[in-house]
């Protein structure tokens, strides 16, 4: 594996935009047929934004249809100022912390039933939120979602943001709307945690 399938970020092209914009009318309008187009255009986005946080296909979906209701409902209020894939992947984000927060956490395989060497796991993760992550290896990627299941939801959140998905403090923010002093600190607070978690692991 070679790292993390990257989603577009928020800036976009201005005829992609202005579509964007034509699609989002003609839902406010009332055309069930853009809004089957919205869902099938971007169906794979919000499913694969959804997995990152939960792992049952059943869970998966039930996020993904939330995701369309609440993006149905919200369309008067989409400005056409990002790409309409980037506000969907919002909504995912969000909707998925609520799910994390409103389930109780779950404890995942051992972080040494995936990992080998559970010290170079703890190397490969690096201190500063804004570093790519070298995630390279597919037991590594599996071990750091055990890992991160274990978390309180917002730790999970902003982790699987920077890490998994590589996503900059900037994304994270816009994605969650949270600002980026708040980010770079939940980030650090996570991964400190995360560290102690790794090391009580492998101890």
């Amino acid at each position: 594996m070679v790292g993390a399938q990257r989603d577009a970020a928020p800036a976009s092209p201005g005829d992609d935009l202005a579509a964007d914009r034509r699609l989002a009318a003609r839902i406010c309008a009332g055309d069930d047929e853009a809004f089957a187009e919205l869902v099938r255009s971007h169906h794979g986005l919000v499913a694969r934004t959804s997995g990152r946080f939960f792992r049952r296909p059943e869970v998966v979906e039930e996020i993904v249809q939330e995701v369309f209701v609440k993006a149905f409902r919200a369309m008067p209020g989409y400005r056409g100022d990002v790409a309409i894939g980037w506000w969907l992947k919002r909504i995912t984000v969000n909707a998925s912390y609520d799910e994390l927060r409103r389930r109780a956490r779950r404890r995942e395989r051992p972080i040494s039933e995936v990992v080998d060497d559970v010290e170079a796991f703890l190397a490969d993760l690096p201190a500063d939120p804004d570093a790519p992550a070298p995630w390279q290896r597919e037991e590594a990627r599996q071990a750091a979602e055990a890992m991160l299941a274990r978390l309180a939801p917002a730790d999970r959140l902003v982790l699987t943001l920077t890490v998994l998905e590589e996503r900059s403090v900037a994304e994270v923010a816009d994605l969650t709307g949270w600002s980026r002093a708040n980010v770079k600190v939940r980030a650090f607070r996570a991964r400190q945690r995360l560290r102690r978690e790794l090391a009580r692991a492998g101890g």
